[in-house]
């Protein structure tokens, strides 16, 4: 039988996690595809996969990178390796649950204009709001979410210019509702999600860096004037208020210098945006106001 999902899944020194991943995977009951990508890891992370992977009950495939491609740009690597309908954005560090990815996929199949469907991730959440009735939301994280190719395809992807990690899902998602697509959250599927920036001692430099400096990107694609007040409660508690270390303040100092290179491509692309302001299109459920 033809697959009609593409599963995606991007690893970078992840070799704990793949018995659990590999654990999950084993219970989709649908045909699919599997391609996934190590980001140059160096803990043998893909010697670990390609001796777990034989244990799947579909076809999967498994490429190595020399460098290390972020998140955007490798799911772009990805997502051209297949053609199936759908592709399915999957972390390495979750545990997919029996029949998750069976009902985004029907989901998905209800409403022809569905660009994005997010599984629920257990035990954490992502606080945003969603419609209890249509589960329409303001945007889908890319830690499990069955997105249609069309529509993937039709946006260009991940913005891999300006996005390495962090805030490239809701960037994909707004530009999924501007261009009359929709983001759908479905409860019902569950992932367990394993999140590591929960680990005690986990050093979060590189994701502090870009969760700041991608935020701000999110402000001049999307945001307008009467926004102002967010980005400045987002800026005043990064640098004035003692929320933050003074090492963590020098941190967010060099990202916003560093984001000056990327007003030009930022203004240029936000042009192409027509209709931007949409009612799910909302800075306030972002890192900006966090």
């Amino acid at each position: 039988m033809t697959s009609r999902v593409d599963l995606l899944v991007i690893l970078h020194n992840s070799r704990p996690l793949i018995p659990s991943l590999i654990d999950g995977l084993r219970k989709i009951s649908i045909p699919i595809t599997a391609y996934f990508l190590d980001n140059d890891s160096n803990d043998g992370t893909p010697e670990a996969l390609d001796a777990a992977i034989g244990q799947l009950p579909f076809p999967a495939y498994l490429l190595r990178s020399l460098r290390n491609n972020g998140f955007a740009r490798g799911m772009n690597l990805l997502a051209a390796q297949g053609q199936a309908e759908f592709i399915f954005l999957l972390n390495p560090d979750t545990r997919i649950a029996a029949g998750c990815l069976e009902k985004l996929v029907q989901r998905a199949d209800s409403d022809p204009r569905i660009a994005i469907c997010e599984a629920r991730q257990s035990p954490r959440e992502h606080p945003k709001a969603f419609d209890s009735v249509t589960g329409e939301t303001t945007w889908c994280s890319g830690a499990a979410a069955l997105i249609r190719r069309q529509a993937f395809q039709e946006i260009g992807g991940f913005d891999e210019q300006i996005y390495f990690m962090y805030c490239e899902d809701v960037d994909l998602s707004w530009k999924f509702w501007i261009r009359g697509w929709k983001c759908i959250y479905l409860p019902t599927a569950v992932v367990q999600h394993f999140t590591q920036d929960l680990t005690p001692g986990k050093r979060r430099t590189m994701e502090n860096y870009f969760s700041f400096r991608n935020s701000i990107f999110l402000f001049y694609r999307f945001g307008s004037w009467k926004d102002r007040k967010i980005l400045w409660n987002f800026l005043f508690k990064r640098f004035v208020s003692r929320a933050y270390s003074l090492q963590s303040k020098m941190l967010f100092a060099f990202a916003l210098v560093d984001h000056i290179r990327y007003i030009p491509y930022l203004y240029k692309t936000r042009d192409s945006l027509s209709g931007s302001h949409h009612p799910w299109v909302r800075l306030s459920e972002t890192s900006l106001s966090h």
